[in-house]
């Protein structure tokens, strides 16, 4: 039940106090602005820098009350920009918090320190956290595009762009703002959500079915000479998982011939697009149960370390299949593709092939598999039923 204490009305609506995380520290504020305040911000949670409840009220009162108006310039003004953590704090705090991916941690601060340098000059580490605005993405993407003169250089400047946004934005995705919780930082859901743009795509398109019948055709020879990238091929080919998923799959996720791809924060795993249990045929799980017995600390991938699994999945495993798909990007993404496109053709359900990929949106699926979409079956005269009879 929450503390009448924290109580406080504006314009008429109730609002409560965030107690403080640790004795001593500030009261904050913590609210889900109306649709109507005229920008897209799903929830405001900011420090009131006091831990007396008069003090911290009086406070919110003045930044909830032009936020309830669509007045957010008022609001920002509010904040003392002076008080935000400098960016060096912010990734000492991150590395500290998420030390078992050291080179995922790594990458992540180098990009972000690269966007703001790119920017700003000078130490990245020594800016306030208050430089990570959708202006700042916007003008890195301007800078770093100056230099793309043919469409070859701008195709993959644009992609090394995206790929670097990504990467600085892990850093303060929302489920990683617990790290953070006694810096003081700004809003940064317009650092979150500001669209880069993305490099084209050339129209996506089936593998050749010789390609695929040449890499099953080898894969009982992988299974001898490389059980690891075998299983790998197996869980990439038959149940269409990430490279991701691959590396943390383990075997108490699968229950019930299903393998769980969800949320489970206490193994650091958190699924991109959305979770979903994915089904596993009989005679596939029986094929990767032939190798339990070289996983070790429950993973299904064989391999002695996260190194050791992370090469099998993604290096050695693209080697062996790019022996045969050689005009694609993530020739072992093909394979995952691939299983959708099956999985289409068996159900004419594109909603199906979303449920079976877990794509966020239908419209990822229907933009990697529109050349099945395209190939409208025609209608027979026995199609109907009843069927018509033809004299």
């Amino acid at each position: 039940m929450k503390d009448r204490r924290l109580l406080f009305h504006v314009h008429g609506r109730k609002f409560y106090l965030a107690p403080p995380r640790r004795p001593g520290g500030p009261y904050y504020i913590r609210f889900e602005p109306p649709s109507n305040c005229g920008k897209r911000v799903h929830v405001v949670h900011r420090s009131l820098r006091t831990g007396v409840i008069a003090a911290a009220k009086a406070r919110a009162k003045l930044i909830i009350e032009p936020i309830l108006n669509g007045q957010w310039e008022i609001a920002e003004k509010l904040k003392s920009r002076s008080g935000y953590a400098r960016i060096g704090e912010l990734l000492e705090r991150y590395k500290a918090a998420a030390g078992d991916r050291p080179n995922t941690v790594r990458n992540n601060s180098s990009a972000l320190r690269l966007i703001i340098r790119t920017v700003h000059g000078g130490d990245p580490d020594s800016q306030s956290s208050s430089v990570l605005t959708a202006e700042l993405i916007r003008q890195f993407e301007r800078i770093r595009m100056v230099a793309a003169k043919t469409e070859s250089e701008r195709h993959r400047t644009r992609a090394s762009i995206r790929s670097y946004v990504v990467q600085a934005r892990s850093a303060v995705a929302p489920r990683k703002m617990r790290f953070y919780e006694e810096l003081n930082l700004p809003e940064l859901d317009c650092f979150r959500n500001e669209r880069v743009e993305m490099p084209k795509r050339t129209k996506p398109r089936a593998l050749n079915t010789g390609v695929i019948g040449a890499i099953n055709a080898a894969a009982p020879k992988l299974a001898a000479s490389d059980p690891a990238v075998y299983v790998a091929f197996l869980l990439f080919s038959r149940l269409g998982l990430r490279n991701v998923e691959i590396k943390n799959a383990r075997w108490d996720w699968i229950e019930n011939g299903r393998i769980g791809i969800i949320e489970r924060p206490e193994e650091d795993f958190y699924p991109k697009g959305s979770e979903g249990w994915v089904p596993i045929a009989p005679d596939v799980l029986k094929e990767v149960m032939r190798f339990r017995h070289l996983s070790t600390d429950g993973f299904i991938v064989p391999g002695r370390t996260a190194t050791e699994r992370k090469d099998a999945v993604d290096r050695r495993h693209s080697v062996w299949v790019g022996q045969w798909i050689k005009d694609r990007s993530k020739t072992s993404y093909e394979l995952r593709r691939y299983a959708g496109s099956l999985v289409y053709n068996a159900t004419r359900d594109i909603l199906k092939v979303r449920d079976f990929l877990r794509h966020a949106s239908v419209e990822t699926t229907q933009r990697w598999y529109a050349y099945l979409l395209d190939d409208v079956p025609s209608i027979g005269m026995n199609d109907f039923v009843p069927a018509l009879h033809v004299q």
